[in-house]
């Protein structure tokens, strides 16, 4: 879920130490943004402010406090880890998106992913408790909670139905179309859309292909003019193209 509305622009307190912070118990979001209505909460009062530096260990698979974080600055990865080390990561939230893991009265359950800084990220955290006092308290939130869930499930529906029906080219396209909306920039050099910091390790784990065979699709997508780059900075360059390849089925 992404929060959209915050109370005005005063500045922040000074962010604590930068420490590793204890995670969940019942997956509640990294989703696309959702307004979060007419009413304007200043959650300032509600959450602890901390500024993790690039790579920071926000929480690990296995911790098992109940705590919701919100990214209030920079990017973060959800990363899962699997048998001989290997990473893939899951998502890349941006500013304004919650994450972590709500307990809903079950003990013992844990985070299963991996929460890591990508860049200077500053986030702020609440205790579970406090944030289901904080639904109680005001509907209109709760009532975007539920809407940034559904959402999310219809995320994860179409990444499922892209697997089991799309080639990796497609599924690919539709992937780059998806982090344009998210976290896409105005491209200064003649393109539509910049992703910055979006690696081809990030996209081969999203899309569920090898980085060499992504690799390849990118160069032949740049080389079709759909896709470009500028240094290290992905630069998309015509949507409709990839949203034909995007629509194609086996």
């Amino acid at each position: 879920m992404r929060l959209q509305k915050m109370a005005g622009s005063s500045a922040v307190a000074p962010a604590a130490a930068v420490k590793p912070a204890p995670s969940m118990s019942a997956n509640i979001v990294s989703t696309p943004a959702v307004p979060i209505g007419s009413e304007v909460v200043d959650f300032r009062g509600y959450f602890k402010v901390d500024v993790y530096p690039h790579n920071a260990v926000i929480y690990r698979p296995g911790d098992t406090s109940d705590r919701v974080f919100l990214l209030k600055r920079g990017r973060v990865r959800l990363v899962r880890t699997g048998r001989n080390a290997a990473r893939s990561v899951l998502a890349i939230l941006r500013a304004g998106d919650l994450f972590g893991e709500i307990s809903l009265g079950e003990q013992g359950q844990t985070a299963e992913e991996q929460a890591v800084a990508s860049g200077e990220a500053e986030v702020w955290s609440i205790e579970g408790n406090e944030f289901r006092n904080l639904l109680e308290s005001r509907p209109s939130l709760a009532l975007d909670i539920v809407r940034a869930q559904n959402e999310r499930i219809r995320h994860l529906r179409r990444r499922l139905l892209g697997v089991t029906f799309k080639e990796v080219p497609a599924r690919l396209a539709e992937t780059l179309l998806q982090l344009g909306e998210t976290l896409g920039e105005r491209c200064p050099h003649g393109g539509e859309l910049d992703l910055r910091a979006v690696t081809q390790q990030d996209l081969a784990d999203l899309v569920g292909a090898s980085r060499s065979f992504v690799s390849t699709l990118i160069n032949e997508m740049k080389r079709d003019g759909y896709l470009g780059n500028v240094g290290r900075i992905l630069c998309i360059r015509d949507q409709k193209a990839l949203r034909k390849i995007a629509s194609k089925e086996k």
